[in-house]
């Protein structure tokens, strides 16, 4: 059985240059540890106006509803822009999944964009700006593609693509098809997109396998318990081994993180915490042994200093020796001045310091 992370590529596209994009960016999704499925939006347009808009046929592959998307581990949206828009076709897509939104169903997956237009110039990040609203709402995880290649920074000749994703001109007659350059930005687009699904889904797999042995998974790239280490002993080190434990109580960090240093790395944090509260302990009791140092100097008329050499365990007031003595004997701090009447963007001049 594959536990690959899933990767939805879906696309709406009417001659085939989004298409185009899709394919090579499977080819990096699935070079990369993930298994890429690629789907089309359903048309919304009768034949009639497609064969107006010479389209000559249609993409042989399945269509998605709204409740599929709730079985991948990341989306990719491919698409034409539509004045700055996407089409309608992928808006009804996105308009359907008001039932994933009331049971959080798409919270936390990937989600990227990838796009086509007419001209240099037509819309492409607008188009990915209005597509993150509806990835926000949902709480999807945006990945922009940055400027991962070094094509995007050619300005020698016409390539598509931007910081959102990648992209494609074709013309406003479809004639323009796409180029090496922006078929390499897709690829790669796809790899950096995995990559991030396949590092999720390897550390989900790793919590799990820790907190239950039983739920290790091999996956088929090789990663066979993600943990590295035998999960049983891990929560054995976890809840603190005799030697780690015990060295941990006598009250000196030394004893205490060599006793944890051959039983893993959470025993050794245990066992330094466990140091730090037994030396606490020690300054406590030093500290509230004899007089009260803390409130010596600061007795009432008539009232002696407290004796608290009977007093034990939660009867004894708690101070730090020397270190109270110093805070009693400081002078008061005289609060400092501050100018009024300046006014900043997040309130008062007094307000922000």
């Amino acid at each position: 059985m594959s536990t690959k992370p899933k990767v939805y590529i879906i696309i709406y596209s009417l001659y085939k240059h989004v298409y185009q994009l899709a394919e090579n960016i499977a080819q990096g999704v699935n070079a990369n540890g993930c298994e890429a499925t690629v789907f089309q939006c359903e048309e919304t347009l009768p034949d009639s106006v497609l064969e107006k808009m010479h389209v000559s046929e249609r993409l042989d592959l399945p269509t998605i509803t709204a409740e599929e998307l709730a079985n991948a581990d990341g989306i990719l949206f491919g698409m034409p822009t539509r004045f700055g828009l996407f089409p309608s076709q992928m808006k009804a897509l996105l308009d359907a999944t008001g039932k994933l939104w009331a049971q959080g169903s798409l919270g936390q997956k990937f989600v990227g964009t990838f796009f086509c237009s007419a001209s240099q110039h037509g819309g492409q990040e607008t188009t990915a700006w209005n597509a993150i609203t509806y990835f926000s709402h949902h709480g999807m995880l945006y990945v922009p593609f940055g400027f991962a290649s070094k094509h995007m920074n050619n300005s020698t000749k016409v390539i598509g693509g931007s910081a959102y994703g990648a992209g494609t001109i074709a013309n406003g007659d479809g004639s323009r098809q796409p180029i090496p350059e922006e078929l390499e930005i897709a690829q790669q687009q796809g790899q950096t997109f995995a990559k991030i699904c396949l590092t999720y889904h390897r550390g989900k797999m790793a919590i799990a396998s820790s907190l239950d042995p039983s739920k290790a998974v091999d996956t088929e790239d090789g990663a066979a318990d993600a943990t590295g280490t035998d999960a049983s002993t891990a929560d054995k080190d976890a809840i603190g081994s005799e030697t780690g434990a015990t060295e941990a109580n006598t009250g000196t960090a030394d004893t205490g993180a060599t006793g944890a240093s051959d039983n893993g790395p959470v025993a050794a944090v245990a066992a330094a915490v466990g140091a730090g509260v037994a030396g606490a302990g020690a300054a406590v009791a030093s500290a509230t042994s004899g007089t009260n140092k803390a409130t010596a100097d600061y007795q009432p008329d008539g009232i002696g200093p407290t004796d608290t050499s009977g007093m034990t365990g939660m009867d004894a007031p708690v101070a730090s020796g020397g270190t109270a003595a110093a805070i009693a004997d400081a002078p008061a701090e005289v609060p400092k001045k501050k100018s009024r009447g300046m006014w900043f963007c997040c309130g008062r001049a007094d307000d922000l310091d």
